[in-house]
């Protein structure tokens, strides 16, 4: 079948989702039944509505691999990780997360293929079947297993590829229920490394016979060619199936340092979605590379990654001490929100897992929706008793282009309601605010309510529950020109 036919078909069966609230899960959390089961209560009771379970960590497998060897042949041994080799945490995970409404997506390490300590690389590993895949250095010399977290294989290799897709195909055809297949590592390792003498051939030949392309073009080539490949074959063989990618969030890092082009990806329709780590904790460096990320316009394929680990080991709790905790990654979700991004992923599980961060931080961003009934309700604020407020608040409507914006000024840092009337309730959430100025694009919240808003005179409540912090605002849509 021809490509094109492909994209159609992908396009068909797209839904327009909610926010995407994904929390990446690794190998050491899924190895029994007992962990799998924490991991899914948790997501429920935190309201997440994705998980992305590392089931191939390096050149191994936390899956059976014989389910899908009749069309794709997997040698790769059962990863060490496993306390029970003949457990199969992914096929446990689809059917315990999908009775609970979670999405599932295999998140799988694509170049990297070995774990850094060698005392863990078993006999089937490509280490050990094919040491001649290991990627070279600028000067000559394979790579040192301690410049990164284990060899790499080199993407310039037309066998590597050729594995590595039969990896893939051999998970889908296996596991026909997943969501997604989550790609990491999809990369070199650095800018110099990835001069395989095949490579360096193939790159010579290409440049002699089609045309002058520096050498990192070429690295650029071997990965999106990888993407491409798999992306055409996974839909071949399940059209519903996702394929996501792990990303750097600096466009021209990735290009340069990684050969990482994945705006090219978007563009060329090669992935559904990229997911980038933009993992740095100052806020300021997260808001540019969201700005510089926002310039793509491509916003719906887009899941944030936010750091929700801390790298001293403590809890991520509001209350231990660290500057960098649930409340600073509960600010960074409402930024990637104002924006429209398609959602958040959070890595990872087990970084949010110490002394109840998790359950804080869906306190803060992830509130538990509020059911509202369809009738006219406008009653309600009739009966509501204020006080005069001690502390100003303001909201303000707008719209520009397509959207609706909220502008609302919040008194203090905390959680919040705030509803939309005419005559009867039209859109509202719930969520963390901070102190001062925020905003929420409407069409996010609710796209056929605030696609519909008219011109004209609304009232804003805002409050928050089980407080004396209660306002009536009347506000007036108006447009850019008016």
């Amino acid at each position: 079948m021809k490509k094109g036919f492909f994209i159609l078909f992908t396009i068909l069966f797209v839904k327009i989702n909610a926010e995407i609230r994904s929390v990446w899960v690794l190998p050491w959390d899924i190895t029994t039944e007992k962990s799998i089961d924490e991991v899914i209560a948790t997501a429920v009771s935190c309201n997440q509505n994705e998980l992305l379970v590392e089931v191939r960590y390096r050149a191994d497998a936390l899956f059976d691999t014989s389910k899908g060897a009749y069309l794709y042949p997997n040698p790769e041994p059962k990863s060490y990780i496993l306390e029970d080799a003949s457990f199969d945490p992914l096929a446990y995970i689809l059917k315990k997360a999908h009775q609970k409404g979670l999405a599932v997506q295999a998140w799988v390490v694509v170049f990297n293929a070995t774990p850094r300590e060698q005392s863990y690389i078993q006999q089937n590993y490509i280490y050990n079947n094919h040491k001649d895949w290991i990627t070279y250095n600028f000067n000559g010399s394979q790579m040192n297993i301690d410049r990164q977290s284990g060899y790499f294989i080199d993407p310039g290799i037309p066998e590597v590829q050729e594995y590595l897709l039969n990896i893939l195909g051999n998970l889908a055809g296996g596991y026909p229920e997943l969501d997604g297949i989550h790609l990491d590592y999809i990369r070199y390792p650095e800018s110099d490394l990835g001069f395989h003498p095949v490579s360096l051939a193939r790159y010579n030949e290409y440049c002699q016979n089609q045309e002058e392309i520096t050498y990192n073009e070429w690295r650029i080539m071997q990965v999106t060619n990888f993407v491409e490949n798999a992306y055409f074959q996974l839909k071949e063989i399940n059209p519903a199936l996702q394929l996501t990618a792990a990303v750097f969030p600096d466009i021209a890092e990735a290009n340069v340092d990684y050969a990482q082009d994945w705006q090219s990806w978007l563009k060329k329709g090669i992935i559904d979605r990229v997911y980038p780590m933009a993992y740095d904790v100052q806020y300021a460096k997260f808001k540019k590379q969201l700005e510089q990320i926002n310039l793509l316009q491509m916003k719906e394929k887009i899941v944030i990654g936010l750091r929700a680990w801390n790298g001293n080991g403590n809890s991520l709790a509001i209350g231990n001490g660290n500057s960098y905790n649930v409340k600073e990654i509960a600010k960074k979700i409402t930024l990637t929100r104002d924006y429209g991004f398609a959602g958040v992923s959070l890595f990872s599980y087990s970084g949010l897992q110490k002394g109840n961060a998790f359950v804080q931080l869906a306190h803060l961003s992830f509130p538990e929706k509020k059911e509202y009934p369809k009738e006219n309700i406008s009653p309600k604020l009739n009966e509501i008793t204020f006080s005069e407020p001690k502390y100003p608040a303001e909201a303000k409507l707008t719209r520009l282009n397509s959207e609706i914006i909220m502008h609302l000024k919040i008194p203090k840092d905390g959680l919040w309601n705030w509803e939309l009337y005419k005559d009867t309730l039209l859109v509202s959430n719930q969520r963390f605010y901070q102190k001062g100025e925020n905003r929420e694009i409407l069409n996010i919240i609710n796209p056929q309510i605030s696609a519909n808003l008219e011109p004209g005179h609304y009232i804003v409540h805002l409050y928050q529950e089980k407080s004396s912090f209660q306002y009536l605002i009347p506000v007036e849509l108006v447009t850019p020109n008016e």
